[in-house]
């Protein structure tokens, strides 16, 4: 298990359900959505200490097992089992916003980290910038294409947070989208045979869809060699990252517990 225990009663969990009379955030989103499988409850616990910490209100969203093949089966693609349960599982998600009407909603992969201040970026420095045809907004991305002089940002440069349009980022750990965008999504999403957020960007490139990024993302990828990715069996993959300014999880003392079990 990922969380050490403070006492024989205690978890680092414990300590982080807070006493508060606000309605839970939803950071200006309608809804946000957490994808987790069944039996990562580490993770799931974690994300619900993410929750209580800043007083987000979190929807679980369980996730395709690779494991599941009568599910998988219903969706004709040649991908690997773990790659095809990652897009079912963002493919079910986006039927869940067509089906409730959700005009945004932000998904959250189980393994994510972000800013401290996530609150004060998203509705001050993002959401109020952002194009009314937005389908797509990045919070979070890797190999996002490289920003240029010309290159001008949707927020101005006052902002250390900047959003400009596409860039073509790569992974779906931290992404909003709006109905219109989760209805493109259904109808592009055909015979899928790249993982998820690559397919994504080939809609992107062929202007199927309006993608604003983030950069630098203020939610990112968090991962350990006793927490490994469960969809990338790469080594690589499964080192600890830290990049951002005021990671939350380094702040409620998560990250150091982390960082001695891996040397």
């Amino acid at each position: 298990m990922i969380f050490t225990l403070l006492n024989e009663n205690q978890t680092i969990f414990d300590e982080y359900i807070l006493d508060t009379k606000e309605d839970p955030s939803t950071l200006g989103f309608d809804h946000i959505y957490v994808i987790n499988l069944d039996n990562r409850t580490d993770r799931k616990e974690k994300m619900q200490m993410i929750a209580n910490y800043h007083n987000l209100d979190f929807d679980f969203f369980s996730a395709v097992s690779k494991d599941d093949i009568k599910t998988l089966n219903k969706y004709p693609s040649s991908l690997s089992p773990r790659h095809k349960a990652c897009y079912v599982s963002h493919y079910k998600v986006y039927e869940s916003i067509v089906t409730h009407g959700y005009n945004s909603s932000l998904i959250l992969e189980d393994d994510i980290d972000l800013e401290n201040d996530i609150k004060r970026i998203v509705e001050e420095e993002v959401l109020p910038y952002l194009p009314e045809n937005w389908e797509l907004l990045y919070l979070g991305s890797c190999a996002a294409g490289g920003i240029w002089n010309s290159d001008v940002s949707l927020n101005g440069e006052s902002f250390e947070f900047k959003l400009f349009t596409s860039k073509f980022p790569a992974c779906t750990h931290a992404y909003a989208v709006s109905l219109v965008g989760a209805q493109k999504l259904l109808n592009n999403l055909v015979n899928v045979d790249i993982p998820i957020d690559l397919y994504l960007r080939k809609i992107m490139h062929a202007g199927n869809i309006t993608a604003i990024t983030l950069i630098p993302s203020a939610i990112t990828q968090w991962n350990s060699d006793d927490n490994p990715s469960d969809i990338s069996s790469s080594p690589k993959n499964n080192k600890f990252i830290y990049s951002l300014t005021n990671s939350t999880l380094h702040l409620l003392g998560f990250k150091e517990k982390i960082a001695k079990n891996i040397g």
